[in-house]
């Protein structure tokens, strides 16, 4: 009985989604990109992450052609790429 609960124990913890060590790594949600932790230190990491899903998305360069929740998103990722610019002369 103790071997076959801690085999459920090893299988559950096995199955937790752990959260990724590192904070730049794929796609973020809304939310996440308004929470965005900018850093000067850390700029050519996050501008890099920033870029690329910038051209992921791929959003048509005209925004009345996108969506009110994809203006959004494009309007916020523009808006954070551009603080490094205004805040750690990077680009």
């Amino acid at each position: 009985m103790k071997l076959a609960m801690c085999l459920v124990v090893l299988l559950l913890a096995g199955c937790y989604e752990h959260e990724s060590p590192n904070p730049w790594a794929g796609p973020l949600t809304y939310e996440a990109l308004a929470n965005y932790p900018v850093s000067c230190e850390l700029a050519d990491q996050q501008l890099a992450h920033l870029k690329k899903i910038k051209q992921d998305k791929n959003f048509d360069p005209d925004p009345d052609n996108l969506s009110l929740v994809d203006r959004e998103y494009n309007s916020k990722l523009k808006a954070t790429i551009w603080w490094y610019s205004y805040s750690c002369d990077k680009s």
